[in-house]
């Protein structure tokens, strides 16, 4: 049983009482009717009522205390009662009293009679009852006047119709529509924030200079003050091979690495390069400190031959390896720097939404400003690094990024279409791009059902007064699906003649889901990029 009855109005008629059905929701249905109610007035109200109800999945129940309301609703299949009760169930009828049981005593007192079979009157013709009255036939022309005078009334002010233009809606959508929006310009406000931050930290450098071990090596000069011995010509001096030890001051050895060098006789002097036998930073030792020939001379006087550096020699190296900083390191730090400083304005940024307000997915980052107490090459085991970098992150609305694909759908609807109301419009959209100072361009669609636009006012003056027939093949030819006409007390082959006694019902029909459904059936505005409203 129904606990939210409908209560039906006086002059409502069916089509508007279907309408109110079709958004009830639930499935037990009831119907309260007043006394004297259009839809009572007539068992063809009755059987609309019961096609439209099954058609839309409906249990109805007729509650009316008029009996005769109660056995057109009965024998058109409703379930009937007499009233509702305090809980919303129906309460029957109270059944006719039952005639009393006549008593044998008790008897119909006879009427008096003259003859057998025939009732004696009850009053006597007098004279005055037969005389003619002319005031009274005065009266009668008068009564006639008014009858037919009403009889015209109610030929013109009674009659109405009602008429039901069903439709069927279409879909209409624009598809891939780019919708500029800029900070202070309708229909998107836009809110851009700028936030800037620094950060310094320290790096480790992760490039170093390896100093292999190397031995030391320079030149000396060889000394010959022999004088050409006899008896030896052609010698041109003495030689000195390749591999020559000499020795400094201090002991150490250094060896000949020219090849066999002839220097020679009476004070000649020849240039050799040498190098120091034991590798390492020893083997660098001062000008003038190599002095000593090893195994020099024999058999000639080896207190006549010399040898000396004139420069001190050099390049001898210990084995070792110095930290520094190269172009790697300095590129790391910078890109470490930069995502920790953009990560740190994006967290600050999502939660600087107001309410309704939604943040752009791409975040503005203006170049980086970045230093370091070191450069590349330097000979340094660590480095800092300070970097300031600002971002740029703009919010917009989403209801109004959804109003305006509505308000860009509705403008391009053709003049003689209109949107269904009790449908939605659907809208989807993505965030195109983004630049700079607030400058966003969105890019989406929007659809939803139309049906075509009707001139009430002008249906009703075309068919006003004019044949049923007529009147119908007027209607059949708007952009409709189809019509039904139904007269009011009774069928009559003209439609009435005033405009306001005929009701326009404009039904469509279509299968978009109503605004309730789509509200429940809809996602959350976070499930994706593509918002729906």
């Amino acid at each position: 049983m129904a606990t939210n009855p409908i209560y039906v109005e006086s002059e409502e008629e069916i089509p508007e009482l279907v309408e109110r059905l079709r958004r009830y929701h639930g499935e037990d249905t009831m119907l309260v009717l007043p006394m004297r109610s259009r839809i009572g007035q007539s068992r063809f109200n009755f059987q609309l009522l019961r096609n439209y109800s099954a058609r839309l999945g409906k249990r109805v129940t007729v509650v009316c205390d008029d009996p005769a309301v109660q056995k057109m609703a009965s024998e058109s299949g409703f379930a009937v009662y007499g009233a509702v009760g305090p809980e919303g169930e129906g309460i029957p009828s109270d059944g006719e009293a039952p005639a009393p049981i006549r008593r044998w005593w008790q008897r119909r007192a006879a009427a008096p009679t003259t003859h057998v079979g025939v009732g004696a009157p009850t009053r006597l013709l007098t004279k005055t009852a037969t005389e003619l009255k002319p005031g009274r036939f005065l009266l009668y022309v008068t009564a006639i006047t008014l009858i037919l005078v009403g009889v015209f009334a109610a030929a013109v002010f009674v009659p109405s119709a009602s008429v039901t233009l069903v439709a069927q809606a279409q879909p209409f959508s624009e598809k891939d529509v780019e919708i500029r929006a800029q900070p202070g310009k309708p229909p998107i406000k836009v809110r851009p924030v700028v936030i800037a931050k620094s950060n310094s930290q320290g790096f480790k450098v992760t490039g170093s200079i390896d100093v292999p071990l190397a031995p030391s090596t320079g030149q000396v000069v060889y000394t010959n003050n022999l004088q050409d011995p006899s008896g030896r010509s052609g010698s041109q001096g003495l030689v000195f091979k390749y591999g020559q030890r000499l020795m400094n001051s201090n002991g150490l050895e250094f060896a000949q690495t020219s090849p066999n060098t002839v220097v020679p006789w009476n004070g000649g002097q020849k240039t050799v390069n040498v190098i120091a036998v034991k590798p390492g930073t020893a083997g660098n030792v001062g000008d003038h400190s190599i002095n000593q020939i090893e195994n020099c001379c024999d058999p000639f006087d080896g207190s006549k031959v010399h040898v000396t550096n004139p420069q001190a020699t050099g390049g001898g190296t210990d084995p070792s390896s110095t930290p520094t900083m190269t172009v790697s390191d300095f590129d790391a730090a910078r890109a470490q720097l930069e995502q920790e400083l953009h990560q740190a304005i994006a967290q600050e940024l999502s939660a600087g939404g107001q309410q309704g307000e939604r943040l752009a997915e791409t975040i503005i980052f203006g170049p980086p400003q970045f230093t370091t107490d070191h450069q590349p090459q330097d000979k340094v085991p660590s480095f800092t690094g300070t970097m300031t970098v600002s971002g740029e992150g703009d919010f917009y609305n989403d209801a109004d990024v959804i109003q305006a694909y509505k308000t860009y759908l509705a403008q391009r609807l053709p003049n003689d279409q209109q949107l269904l109301t009790e449908s939605p419009i659907q809208v989807q959209y993505r965030l195109l791009s983004s630049a700079k100072g607030g400058a966003l361009v969105f890019v989406g669609s929007a659809s939803a059902y139309v049906a075509p636009k009707l001139d009430e006012e002008k249906i009703r003056a075309q068919i006003v007064g004019r044949p049923v027939a007529q009147a119908r093949f007027f209607l059949e030819k708007l952009p409709i699906r189809s019509v039904a006409v139904r007269e009011q007390p009774l069928a009559l082959p003209l439609m009435p003649l005033l405009d306001r006694r005929i009701t326009l019902h404009y039904v469509v029909e279509s299968n978009a889901p109503s605004a309730a459904a789509a509200a429940q059936s809809s996602p959350s505005p976070s499930s994706s990029p593509a918002h729906s409203p």
